[in-house]
């Protein structure tokens, strides 16, 4: 186990200190124990029917626009943090963005035990970490597979030191993903509010904006999912006219050049890929 893990949990029953017998994690206080798969304490068991992510390399270049957008976007916030500030990943799955804290005091967490992760835990049903631990916490991609996102953002909160910010990244006209435990999309409106409702003030919020991608992405909808329950003629007229439609589509991509990141004053269009947040907490 991490250094830096064994210095901010503790009993997720009675706040008292852990020690480790063999296997397991156990209370000085009351006898809770809490299994290790390795080094990895398992402080909640897996959701049930969660289908694991595959390992996938990300970069500033690599993968869809909305996750090019949120390398740049996580890569300028860690940047500024003092090089000893402590981070915690939430939702950190196979470490899509574990590049950026090779040189950075960081843990992994997750509700599933992927072998990039430190700890095993659903944070909305038990929290082993002592108030005020984390100068920075992330949610990249992580919000819209919580249900209660109340009890979330309340926890994290007080896991954050007092001027610590809490990072996120949360889809907004993205398709289902990681069903079916894919809860809900956010307005920024609702983005602001519920910050503020668990002590967090919104410092900057901003909305990645891309039409041409939804555009493709429409195209590839009708291609897979319209397209073969059609038959006969047609079935090639519409197959004739979506070729066509692809080859406009990636010229404009060409021509419009990649999606932008802005406030959502600034926009007139109210349909982001997503959203991009920095929480305080003062």
């Amino acid at each position: 186990m991490k250094k830096a893990l064994s210095e901010v949990i503790q009993c997720d029953r009675c706040g008292e200190e852990l020690a480790t017998l063999g296997e397991r994690l156990e209370c000085l206080s009351c006898g809770h124990s809490i299994p290790l798969q390795g080094a990895v304490p398992i402080f909640t068991p897996p959701p049930k029917g969660i289908q694991p992510s595959e390992k996938l390399v990300r970069g500033p270049d690599v993968g869809t626009p909305w996750r090019q957008a949120n390398w740049r976007f996580l890569d300028g916030q860690i940047s500024s943090l003092p090089d000893e500030a402590l981070i915690l990943d939430v939702g950190a799955g196979r470490g899509d963005f574990a590049d950026l804290f090779q040189e950075r005091n960081y843990l992994a967490l997750d509700v599933y035990p992927y072998p990039e992760v430190d700890i095993v835990c659903d944070l909305t049903q038990t929290n082993p970490f002592r108030e005020g631990s984390f100068d920075a916490i992330l949610l990249m991609n992580v919000l819209e597979h919580v249900y209660d996102t109340h009890a979330l953002l309340s926890r994290l909160a007080k896991m954050l030191k007092n001027g610590g910010t809490l990072l996120v990244a949360i889809p907004f006209m993205v398709k289902m993903h990681q069903v079916p435990i894919d809860f809900v999309r956010y307005t920024h409106f609702a983005l602001e509010r519920l910050g503020r409702e668990d002590g967090l003030e919104v410092e900057s919020l901003e909305g990645y904006y891309d039409p041409v991608f939804f555009l493709g992405e429409g195209v590839g909808n009708l291609k897979w999912s319209v397209l073969p329950t059609i038959r006969g003629a047609r079935h090639y007229a519409g197959r004739a006219l979506l070729g066509g439609i692809q080859v406009l589509n990636q010229a404009l991509q060409r021509v419009v050049g990649p999606g932008v990141t802005q406030p959502p004053s600034k926009m007139r269009s109210l349909a982001p890929t997503g959203y991009q947040i920095v929480y305080r907490k003062n």
